[in-house]
Order: structure tokens, then C-alpha cells, then sequence
């Protein structure tokens, strides 16, 4: 059986990460593929463990919810990601390593320390970055009436969004605008996908 593909999708909150993630899931099932959706964090212990450490600011140093990440990420590939590309899935992981390393980097978090803990993760097949500016991550984080994470400031979302634009150099992620309407971002990611497993 030959093996799946891992596609990441990525971005600011407030850039519809989940709900493009979504939609690019069911075209996929819809062209016949065999497909996982899945996020981090995950819903197991540990991922409910960052969620709840996410909303309260100084609960813990930005290194140690780094390495929640990491030990959530380490389990979820073991029992989720993994199995699926054995099973020839087409895995869409809404989130993954390079959140980790965009928002660590931009809390302050050392670079070189933040790489070695995550370099041997599984690397995706594809990631695609969808890009809004930090003003349109604040107000549609306002529009949906939820309290704040830590992370969720104008400053530290422009440090996370030059960090992921960084990364995309650095692993050639396809860059997306997150700021069309959502069909159109659907239809871009869609078509991305497409001509990449046509071409693999």
C-alpha cells in the first residue's frame, strides 16, 4: 500500500484554519480519497491541558506550554497521524509544528532550542500558510465574542505572522490570502492540493 500524504494547514487565529481545514477534508472524500482531519491542539489530556493554560496569562513560562505542545504532538502522531499515512490516508492536520515554532519564536522562546525539540517530528508533505494581518486576526477574534488566549495582542500577532512568513521561505509553504471571501480561499487551497497529489 503506498503511503498517505500529510497536509498542514496553518495560520493567525482569526484566519479560518479550522473551518478551511473543514472544507478541504470533504472535497478531498468527495474525489475518492480515504482521509483523516484532525488538529492540535488535540481533545486528549494534554491537549486539554494547553487549552486551559492558553487562557490564563502567566499560568505558565511560553517554554513550558512549548513543550506541551511537543508532548501532545509526540502522542498524536503515535496514535492518530502516523497510522493514517500507513493506511495510504490523506492526513489534513489543522495546525501543527510550525505553530509551535511561529508563537514560541514570538514569545521570546529560543530559536535554535525550539528546532532541535521539534526536528524530529514527522515533516508534512505540504503546508499551506493562509495569510491575514494581525488587524483582521483582532477583529474577527472580537466578532466572535470569546475571551482572549495569550497570544491573541495586535504586537505579538505581527511577530507571529512575520515568523510563519519566515518559515515559509525557510520550508516552502504554498502561501494562501485569507483575506477573500471564504469560498475563494476554499477553492484556492482546494485547487493547491489537487495539483499537488496529481503530481505525486
Amino acid at each position: 500500500m503506498a503511503r498517505g500524504t500529510f497536509i498542514v494547514l496553518e495560520g493567525l487565529d482569526g484566519a479560518g484554519v479550522s473551518a478551511h481545514a473543514a472544507s478541504l477534508e470533504s472535497h478531498l472524500r468527495q474525489r475518492g480519497y480515504k482521509t483523516l482531519l484532525t488538529k492540535e491542539p488535540t481533545t486528549g489530556a494534554i491537549g486539554s491541558m494547553i487549552k486551559e493554560v492558553l487562557k490564563k496569562s502567566g499560568a505558565a513560562p511560553f517554554k513550558s506550554i512549548q513543550l506541551l505542545f511537543c508532548a501532545d504532538r509526540a502522542k498524536h502522531l503515535e496514535d492518530d497521524i502516523l497510522p493514517a499515512l500507513e493506511q495510504g490516508r490523506v492526513v489534513v492536520c489543522d495546525r501543527y509544528m510550525f505553530s509551535t515554532l511561529a508563537y514560541g519564536f514570538a514569545s521570546g522562546v529560543d530559536t535554535h532550542w525550539l528546532y532541535n525539540v521539534n526536528r524530529e517530528f514527522q515533516m508534512p508533505d505540504l503546508t499551506i500558510f493562509i495569510d491575514i494581518n494581525p488587524d483582521l486576526s483582532i477583529s474577527r477574534i472580537a466578532k466572535e465574542k470569546r475571551s482572549r488566549e495569550i497570544f491573541e495582542k495586535r504586537e505579538t500577532l505581527g511577530k507571529v505572522r512575520k515568523a510563519y512568513l519566515n518559515l515559509a521561505k525557510r520550508f516552502r509553504f504554498r502561501i494562501v490570502s485569507g483575506e477573500q471571501e471564504k469560498e475563494a480561499v476554499d477553492t484556492e487551497i482546494a485547487e493547491t492540493v489537487d495539483k499537488f497529489l496529481t503530481r505525486r
